[in-house]
């Protein structure tokens, strides 16, 4: 790929995120002021679908990342020398009549989690002790609506009690991506996922789960936040 292969990639990938939408190349010359013609882009998309990085999901003019695309895309364009989006997400323990719990907190910084991404979230400690939040907003997305398409996802949800307890042991430190076959939570789904540790010998894991197609800059920020969040004692 040349320069201009590499961003026109990472506007399809930017594109659809936002829109879940096939994207053109007339859209890509519109809305990004490239210094060439929408001949010249669908030429380069040309280039892009040979070699595996977008696909034409049916006969529209519009294009859509392939997961090869998407790996790129976290590889190339999410490096650790680029700081993420500054991400401010607040989260209150409710008042109880006793003393909140590590729980507690994970399973309302969740719940904050899943309203901030607007994605499905997993959270489990070696207790063991695990919840799954916002389900309904995987079913809210577009690429969920077709009845295949909600029973794979359907044949994923009954995964993940079992992936949650694997990933207690092999999630990292540090935030990451799983895609396609090394997801735990299937194969149709993507994974930002990160191990946390707290007092007393205890350790949890936080995943936030949707569609290939979600913010990856902004849910890598939201679990770095969330883990600082989390391996704060408890007040």
């Amino acid at each position: 790929m040349n320069e201009r292969q590499i961003h026109i990639l990472r506007h399809i990938v930017d594109e659809y995120v936002k829109t879940a939408e096939p994207v053109s190349s007339q859209q890509i010359c519109d809305r990004y002021k490239l210094n060439c013609s929408s001949a010249t882009v669908r030429n380069d998309m040309a280039v892009l679908e040979e070699a595996g990085l977008i696909m034409q999901p049916h006969t529209s003019a519009g294009r859509i990342p392939t997961e090869t695309a998407y790996r790129y895309y976290i590889t190339n364009f999410l490096t650790p020398q680029v700081p993420p989006k500054t991400i401010n997400i607040k989260i209150t323990l409710s008042a109880q009549p006793r003393l909140p719990t590590y729980e507690d907190k994970m399973k309302q910084l969740g719940e904050a989690l899943a309203q901030a991404s607007g994605e499905a979230v997993m959270v489990a400690t070696n207790r063991p002790w695990s919840a799954t939040i916002g389900i309904s907003n995987l079913l809210r997305k577009p690429e969920f609506r077709g009845e295949e398409t909600i029973l794979r996802l359907a044949e994923s949800l009954e995964q993940f009690d079992e992936a949650l307890k694997n990933l207690l042991d092999a999630a990292h430190d540090d935030v990451q991506v799983v895609l396609g076959e090394e997801n735990p939570f299937g194969s149709n789904l993507a994974s930002v996922v990160v191990r946390h540790r707290l007092p007393d010998g205890l350790h949890g894991v936080m995943g936030i789960v949707g569609p290939m197609r979600m913010d990856y800059e902004k849910n890598i920020a939201l679990l770095n936040k969330a883990k600082q969040m989390i391996e704060q004692p408890l007040l």
